[in-house]
């Protein structure tokens, strides 16, 4: 008896184990939070990739970052155009298990989005770090999660929404959240 108790567990472990491949039994996770994110920000911005047919105008987008931790964040975000060019950036604290949201008119209007460094500039790249400490970048517990939404008019039914993409860390991805770093406080101050 003591064998066949054996064998049915053992196969129901098996069992077990191989429907955890298909369908996973752990809760599920924030894949896209990260102390490094980037998602892609619009500000009247207007783009044809067709031949028939209206252009498609995204009037704003509103930014949402999230701390999913009980840490008090430093948050930097930076935003570039296509090509690379850095237009600016911005800091703002995250309160633990708090979040902070902006919108790009509401940066350009204060100078953070900058009009002299990207004059024509209606569409780019947006890259946003959180840390602790700034000899710890990279390298602490600080994680980041957040939400971009394009608008297109004032509709609210006229919009798309996605999460900012978290990025992996690695030696190169922390240099380049010490160059972003870099890069805000040479433009805000510390």
């Amino acid at each position: 008896m003591d064998n066949l108790h054996r064998s049915l567990a053992r196969g129901a472990l098996m069992t077990a184990s191989f429907l955890a491949g298909l369908c996973p039994l752990a809760p599920a996770t924030a894949q896209d939070a990260s102390p490094y994110v980037v998602g892609h920000w619009r500000l009247d911005d207007s783009f044809k990739d067709f031949k028939t047919g209206p252009a498609i105008t995204t009037d704003n987008t509103d930014i949402v970052f999230l701390n999913p931790t009980g840490l008090t964040l430093t948050l930097e975000y930076a935003f570039f155009a296509p090509d690379g060019t850095f237009c600016g950036c911005d800091r703002d604290t995250l309160n633990p298990n708090g979040r902070t949201r902006y919108t790009m008119l509401a940066e350009k209007q204060g100078n953070l989005f900058s009009t002299k460094l990207c004059p024509t500039q209606t569409e780019g790249v947006l890259k946003s770090i959180v840390f602790t400490s700034t000899n710890q970048i990279g390298k602490d517990d600080a994680v980041q999660a957040g939400v971009q939404i394009h608008i297109f008019g004032s509709s609210p039914g006229q919009r798309s929404e996605s999460n900012l993409q978290g990025v992996t860390i690695n030696p190169t991805t922390i240099t380049e959240m010490n160059n972003i770093h870099t890069r805000c406080v040479a433009f805000i101050g510390s």
